[in-house]
């Protein structure tokens, strides 16, 4: 049976697809008669908009996987996309780039236009179509997944794929729950939100990765990072700022910390939008910055706080660690950020809440950050000159590996040779005067 069959029979939505549009458009023709509706009847209806939109989305995949099967788009001269474009833009305006991306990307799903790995984990991948044309998926979380699954299927193991991708469907579909008599009242409990199954999936992404593959991604963005400087309007200068994953989460953190509104002398609101407190807060932290550059600090580091299971990072395996503001981090960058930071131990449920809250174990104290200073007079591998105040503080010894948390086990490194000595596993010797380090 034709997939256009099952939806026709499905959802009753052919032949009569036609004129039942033509008669909801009759029916919306504007505005001026809503007023006679009750609360309940403009929620209803709403709701009804909500299940069309719904049919109407895989209404639209079916129509596109048929086209593609007949071969319409290449009979027009035309690239899939602009084929779906125009067809839809004959009658009202076209569809958004965005759309048309996610309706053909879903459209393929098993199919030879997929792409070259279009058979890698194509029965999980399968039951993600499925959901989505029984109304438990909406168009945007089906393509997510899609987009997953072709994104990581050169590198991952199938059979780890699959059973992730399904992990992740389950997570992501609603289910329907009903309850009174012979089963009457339904109640619709939803899935992942589609930012939570982007968490998920760039955390699972990160699991079917090797390590090495990893790494060169996180360097591959490292050297991505950019600040350029341009006009703005009226006079003012406008700076467009890109980072990584990891310089995303500090400068969240540090962002977070001086950025709240703030209430005036007599309890008014902060009249300031959230975006120039973000600006405000960028400044002072500058400020601060070069009010004292050669000072010891002051303060703690910016908390980024980063979950990840302890034994995972201990025992040094591929899990990867997420932010509280969503970015996924490798588990490289996790051991390196570990060095200088502080071990929350947490207990958490089965949805991430948390059960227990340990104390916090700081590993360098704000004394032996001082002796540091005064030792090593910046970062320690041979021939940097970043000064102390741009360093971390990193266990020569893993932490993770056991190492102690002293003087003798400790040096200065700047961001940019952190990451290469944990990289390239790189060790040194300490004296009293300061550190040798070996290839």
């Amino acid at each position: 049976m034709s997939t256009m069959t099952q939806l026709h029979e499905r959802y009753g939505t052919a032949p009569g697809l036609r004129d039942a549009l033509r008669s909801l458009v009759r029916a919306a023709g504007g505005d001026e008669d809503f007023w006679q509706l009750g609360d309940s009847e403009v929620i209803d209806a709403l709701g009804d908009l909500g299940r069309l939109r719904q049919l109407l989305d895989v209404t639209e995949v079916g129509l596109v996987r048929e086209g593609l099967s007949r071969g319409l788009p290449e009979e027009s001269a035309w690239t899939v996309h602009d084929w779906v474009t125009r067809a839809e833009g004959q009658r009202a305006p076209d569809p958004t780039t965005r759309h048309v991306g996610s309706v053909v990307r879903v459209a393929t799903v098993g199919t030879d236009r997929a792409g070259r790995y279009s058979g890698v984990a194509g029965e999980a991948l399968g039951e993600v179509r499925e959901a989505f044309e029984a109304g438990d998926l909406p168009l945007g979380k089906a393509d997510q997944l899609t987009k997953f699954r072709g994104q990581v299927a050169p590198v991952a193991q199938e059979e780890a794929l699959e059973g992730t991708l399904r992990a992740l469907l389950e997570g992501a579909r609603d289910d329907v729950v009903r309850s009174g008599p012979e089963g009457a009242v339904t109640e619709r409990v939803r899935g992942l939100t589609p930012k939570q199954l982007g968490v998920a999936i760039a955390q699972a992404g990160r699991l079917l990765e090797p390590e090495k593959d990893q790494e060169d991604e996180d360097r591959r963005a490292k050297s991505a990072r950019s600040l350029t400087k341009g006009p703005g309007p009226a006079g003012m200068t406008s700076y467009k700022l890109v980072l990584d994953e990891e310089g995303a989460a500090v400068l969240d953190a540090a962002l977070a910390a001086l950025s709240g509104p703030v209430k005036g002398s007599e309890g008014e609101p902060d009249p300031r939008p959230a975006r120039q407190r973000r600006a405000d807060a960028l400044l002072e932290l500058v400020r601060r910055g070069v009010s004292s550059p050669g000072a010891e600090p002051k303060c703690e580091k910016a908390q980024v706080i980063v979950t990840m299971d302890l034994e995972d990072l201990r025992e040094q395996t591929n899990a990867a660690g997420v932010t509280a503001t969503g970015q996924v981090l490798a588990p490289s960058a996790v051991r390196r950020m570990a060095c200088d930071a502080g071990i929350i131990p947490a207990v958490l449920g089965p949805e991430g809440e948390v059960l227990d809250l340990g104390r916090s174990v700081r590993f360098f104290t704000p004394g032996q950050r001082r002796a540091l200073w005064m030792r090593d007079q910046g970062c320690t591998y041979p021939g940097c000159t970043m000064p102390p105040q741009w360093c971390d503080a990193h266990h020569i010894a893993w932490w993770s590996r056991g190492g102690g948390t002293d003087i003798d086990n400790a040096a200065l490194l700047c961001e940019r040779h952190h990451t290469r000595v944990h990289t390239r596993d790189l060790t040194a010797t300490v004296t009293g005067t300061g550190v040798t380090w070996h290839a």
